[in-house]
């Protein structure tokens, strides 16, 4: 896990990283504040980047059967990837209290999160991801964390 302030990728109009492309958009949205608020995110203007995004409220990372407010296209592919059946009731999906450490830092420090790592899907195929976890509130206070997350999936051994 990597805490950044890094330089805005804004002078990069051909950026392809979602980690930077959304860092920088974060920024633009910010402005002169600590964070942009919730509402601040506007999915038009990150269309092309917005299947791959998430949005988890503070507020409901504590409980047990916790699902995102906002979960793209791209990520829950990522983790029902294999699936013959396609059953929407056989998909798992990001958990919010295994992913809790990035996010308590970005809730902590209030600052953006840059992260890799893998895990395994339903279908054993192991993905490997990185993503970007951004606060949101007012102030200094962080009421939801915004992200991106871009995978790769590579074939693991058939459950059996």
């Amino acid at each position: 896990m990597i805490e950044t302030t890094a330089p805005s990728p804004m002078s990069s109009p051909v950026e392809r990283r979602i980690t930077l492309r959304l860092l920088a958009y974060w920024e633009k949205m910010r402005g002169d504040r600590a964070m942009p608020t919730e509402d601040d995110i506007n999915s038009a203007e990150i269309r092309d980047l917005w299947g791959s995004c998430f949005l988890v409220r503070v507020s409901d990372l504590d409980r047990r059967d916790y699902n995102y407010t906002y979960l793209g296209q791209e990520i829950m592919e990522a983790y029902r990837s294999g699936l013959a059946s396609g059953d929407p009731a056989n998909m798992i999906s990001p958990n919010a209290r295994k992913l809790s450490t990035g996010y308590n830092k970005v809730i902590i420090t209030g600052k953006p999160v840059l992260e890799e790592g893998e895990f395994r899907n339903l279908n054993n195929d192991v993905v490997k991801y990185r993503q970007c976890l951004l606060p949101l509130g007012k102030g200094n206070e962080v009421s939801a964390v915004f992200g991106g997350m871009r995978f790769k999936i590579f074939p693991g051994d058939p459950v059996q």
